[in-house]
């Protein structure tokens, strides 16, 4: 826990920076696209991650690989960027930072991520009502949904907004009901 927070206060000194450089560039959409693809990246190969993380690779070497593999495919400021972490020996944290990063440009979009959770899978339909619902409710200007599926909550929906959550799942009213009769009972 106290190594999560100690990541977290590193990470978001860089994840600001980041989003002012491509700010001011005009060029948060390709900075973005880029983190998402680098993101995805390092979880599908781990090996990577591990190369950056190793403190006994010298920062040349992270520093060529980043020019030679990555150079010519990402933005010239990500690739800046990369290097300034390599530099700072803080490329370890690039996954915190690209997250937090992500946050951060979400927010600045005025973009809500917005967690559904359902028994079966939402229909085209069904998912179009909830975003416009969302929208209403949040007054955000885009809604991304993250679905997910939970036999657990028996029927309905569970969204997650922030800190926010709205539990309307028949597991949930149950839940509800039982409290209630609890109360009802001591009296």
């Amino acid at each position: 826990m106290a190594s999560q927070i100690l990541v977290s206060k590193i990470s978001e000194p860089y994840a600001d920076a980041l989003l002012e450089l491509a700010k001011s560039n005009n060029c948060v959409d390709a900075i973005t696209a880029d983190v998402n693809d680098l993101l995805t990246f390092l979880t599908s190969v781990p090996i990577l991650a591990s190369y950056f993380e190793n403190p006994v690779i010298s920062l040349d070497k992270k520093r060529e690989l980043v020019n030679t593999v990555m150079g010519t495919k990402l933005n010239p400021f990500t690739v800046k960027f990369l290097l300034f972490l390599i530099d700072r020996r803080r490329i370890a944290f690039f996954g915190t930072i690209g997250e937090r990063y992500l946050e951060l440009v979400y927010e600045f979009a005025d973009i809500k991520i917005v967690t559904v959770q359902t028994v079966v899978p939402l229909s085209y339909r069904q998912e179009r009502r909830i975003i416009r619902e969302l929208k209403e409710f949040t007054g955000a200007k885009e809604i991304r949904l993250i679905r997910e599926v939970d036999k657990g909550i028996l029927g309905g929906l569970v969204i997650k907004i922030d800190s926010q959550v709205i539990d309307i799942s028949l597991k949930g009213q149950i839940r509800q009901i039982s409290s209630s009769l609890d109360t009802m009972l001591v009296f």
